[in-house]
């Protein structure tokens, strides 16, 4: 018996022999099929090679007439004229009796019972077995006897056998196609050895012998009395912990596989064997690779391995850039079945599993199996990752994770979260998974009824857009049944302007207009911000938000600081300590106040504020009561030259004094200026017996009517809320501005030339076209 160098390759050889070899593959695949009719009429097609030919179909009906009948022990055939033929001197033990002592892992497939076995699921048509021919059991072959099928999968059968010379049970694999194995098969084989070779480990098969006898490929291994995982599996789905206790054991096997440079690249619940002692075995390297070395058994775009348990990478027939973490994808896979009963990605056909493995995150193990601890549906998730780099770094790391799980403690691995796993929800979408580059032929109902949903949608937006648009439009130039304008205080200046732009727009559009009485400013704005008015007067200081725009300015106020004669009050510097009227809560009058009280720092503790309507005012002249003190000063926020302020002049009573530091406080509060007022304006309104006290009373000014007062101004507008239709502000206008005009409103013109304000779109264009 020659010696065989267990790293050797197998030497092919080619041209007329690869003609061969390839004819008479086709001719196997036919009578697969059931094309061939006459075995005359296809070796025609290659009259070249019949004679060849002819003696392949020969050998092959030689093979077939084994059958699996007792009987006494029998001898195989010699190697045949057709494995001569094929695999000539090409193969590692040539002489019948070769083989090679070593340690090494190999496959036990499943057990005997083959009842409900595909044995073709993993390999394509052309490299499965033709028939399921084998010698006749018990049968000797050299020093093993072979006495039953332990099982059988694509490429070999297991045989349990006893080694007479060390009195020993194995099981001994043999290629299921026996002297007729292309080469594929062959290297596969010799490969699956050879990795085995590398590693000792407790969970491990270890292989005894390889090599040939008789011209069968074959390899002796360690037997292990017991079943695989797929068979407890076919009786119902594991708790939790004792499936991670499995997975656990398995990765600490692959781990060591992967220390010394071996990829399994076929991990799956029937390579995971249990024994009668419930120790874990892995087995079956047969898709083996070494990391370091180019495989010679696929190419690219060949995916190898189970469908349901391939990562997504080798799905995609990126089978030579298979890593660690493909077999890592293949560990999560293995322990997703094992608690949900089914792996995590199963399609109708082969095709359809590859691609959703390919493309489709796997399902959350929650999903599918409430009972699931998050913890360990972290660990799955994390395994099944898409991206490699995403899964654990190494099968040693999953299995300290499973141990931690096992033990309590906390675990490395992170559920994705609610957000997490609706956004990998939705990317299964398919026109989401299209957008993004990536195909989706087969998304889940619940996605392609989202899917439905958003193209209803998409086909709605535009029907849509254009209702609201011709809505816009309509509501935009149509006007209110009735208009509707804020006021202010009775007989107060926003009461009449609001007055006599009502009874001009109705004058000019016939639509019905009331004037609403408020409390001033404030009231306004919130009237008109919630809807209850359509237009409203207001101070600038009201004016803003993004709910508002100006129809135009319409006069100017001024702060009017007026002093009884016989008061103590003498200027804006005797203020501190007196009690000061303002207008009421709510009035543009009372925020002037308050504004100009700030910014001279006389809070409501140095000058408390008292609340007056203005019509009262001059009753708080003479005390109600004994001991009560009288008003001395008071501040009006009102037009310059208002009646209301003329009147209140009129006895002689009150003074106006000067707001001194005006320019100061207008720089603290942009919404005040400063003004002039001419003391003429209202000394001409005056009383005969007004004038007759005037030299009784120590006035406070000098006499002169031309003297000047200097104090704050502050700006009205006309306001409407930013969505009132442009026609409402179209009619405003030009009844604003129809003659005869308010007195004190600023002109059209003026107006036009005033920049930065927040005009509505409509007011705006008016302008516009107006300052042209």
């Amino acid at each position: 018996m020659s010696e065989l160098d267990p790293n050797e390759e197998p030497r092919f050889t080619t041209d007329i022999e690869t003609q061969i070899d390839q004819a008479f593959a086709a001719y196997l695949q036919a009578c697969d099929r059931g094309e061939v009719e006459s075995r005359e009429d296809f070796l025609k097609q290659f009259p070249s090679l019949s004679g060849q030919l002819r003696e392949l179909m020969d050998a092959a009906d030689l093979i077939g007439s084994f059958t699996h009948t007792s009987g006494p022990p029998q001898k195989l055939p010699t190697e045949s004229v057709a494995d001569q033929f094929l695999h000539g001197d090409s193969f590692p033990g040539n002489d019948d009796a070769e083989t090679i002592g070593i340690a090494a892992l190999g496959p036990h497939e499943t057990d005997g019972d083959l009842s409900g076995l595909d044995p073709h699921a993993t390999l394509p048509v052309a490299n499965r077995p033709r028939g399921d021919s084998g010698p006749s059991l018990p049968f000797e072959m050299e020093d093993y006897t072979l006495l039953k099928v332990l099982g059988m999968g694509g490429m070999g059968v297991v045989y349990l056998a006893k080694q007479r010379d060390l009195d020993r049970l194995v099981a001994v694999k043999m290629i299921r196609s026996g002297i007729l194995a292309g080469s594929d098969e062959v290297k596969r084989f010799y490969t699956e050895a050879k990795a085995a070779a590398r590693l000792r480990h407790p969970n491990i098969v270890a292989v005894h012998q390889f090599g040939r006898l008789a011209g069968h490929h074959f390899f002796s291994m360690q037997y292990i009395p017991g079943t695989d995982l797929q068979r407890v599996l076919s009786n119902g789905p594991l708790p939790p912990r004792r499936a991670a206790a499995i997975v656990r054991d398995v990765a600490r096997a692959i781990q060591h596989a992967h220390s010394r440079g071996v990829l399994h690249r076929d991990l799956k619940p029937g390579n995971v064997m249990i024994d009668e002692h419930d120790q874990i075995h892995v087995t079956d390297f047969g898709l083996a690779k070494h990391i370091d070395a180019d495989s010679s058994l696929t190419g690219q775009g060949t995916a190898i391995g189970t469908p349901h348990y391939m990562a997504p990478e080798q799905a995609v027939g990126n089978s030579d850039e298979a890593t660690s973490q493909s077999d890592i994808y293949s560990l999560g896979g293995i322990l997703f079945a094992a608690i949900a009963g089914h792996p995590p990605l199963v399609g109708d056909t082969v095709m359809q599993t590859l691609m959703r493995v390919a493309h489709h995150p796997a399902p959350a193990l929650r999903s599918v199996c409430a009972h699931a601890d998050l913890e360990i549906e972290a660990i799955v998730g994390k395994c099944l990752e898409k991206q490699p780099h995403l899964r654990y770094a190494t099968a040693g790391q999953l299995a300290d994770d499973l141990d931690c799980y096992l033990a309590g403690r906390s675990i490395s691995a992170r559920s994705k979260g609610r957000l997490g796993k609706t956004i990998e929800w939705t990317r299964q979408v398919p026109v989401v998974a299209a957008l993004m580059g990536q195909p989706s032929t087969d998304a889940p109902i619940g996605q392609r009824r989202f899917q439905t949903m958003m193209v209803i949608l998409a086909a709605l937006i535009p029907l849509v857009i254009l209702s609201w648009s011709w809505w816009h439009h309509h509501r935009i130039a149509a006007m209110p049944s009735e208009v509707k304008l804020a006021g202010g205080l009775v007989g107060g200046l926003y009461t009449d302007t609001a007055a006599h732009l009502a009874e001009m727009m109705q004058q000019e559009t016939g639509i019905p207009c009331r004037v609403v009485p408020t409390n001033g400013t404030w009231d306004n704005r919130e009237q008109l911000v919630t809807g209850q008015v359509h237009l409203a007067p207001m101070q600038a200081s009201a004016v803003g938000g993004d709910e508002l725009a100006v129809v135009a300015p319409l006069f100017y106020e001024a702060v009017h600081v007026l002093v009884r004669r016989d008061g103590p009050v003498r200027s804006i510097a005797d203020l501190p300590g007196h009690a000061i009227a303002v207008g009421p809560a709510g009035s543009g009058s009372r925020r002037a106040a308050d504004l100009v009280l700030d910014s001279l720092d006389l809070d409501a503790d140095t000058c408390p504020r008292i609340d007056v309507e203005w019509p009262q005012l001059k009753s708080m002249l003479v005390p109600t009561s004994p001991g009560e003190d009288r008003v001395s000063v008071a501040i009006i926020c009102i037009g310059p030259g208002s009646e209301l302020v003329r009147g209140i002049l009129a006895d002689g009573s009150w003074e106006l004094i000067s707001l001194t530091g005006s320019v100061a406080i207008s720089l603290q509060h942009p919404t005040l200026l400063p003004m002039i007022l001419q003391r003429s304006t209202y000394r001409n309104t005056y009383t005969a017996k007004a004038s007759l006290r005037e030299a009784d009373i120590d006035s406070p000014t000098t006499g002169d009517e031309d003297a000047t007062i200097e104090t704050l101004g502050t700006t009205a507008f006309l306001v409407c809320r930013q969505d009132a239709s442009d026609a409402l502000v179209q009619a405003a206008l030009e009844a604003l501005y129809r003659s005869p005009t308010l007195v004190g409103l600023i002109p059209a013109d003026h107006a036009a030339e005033w920049q930065g304000l927040a005009f509505h779109r409509a007011a705006r264009a008016y302008f516009h076209l107006l300052a042209k």
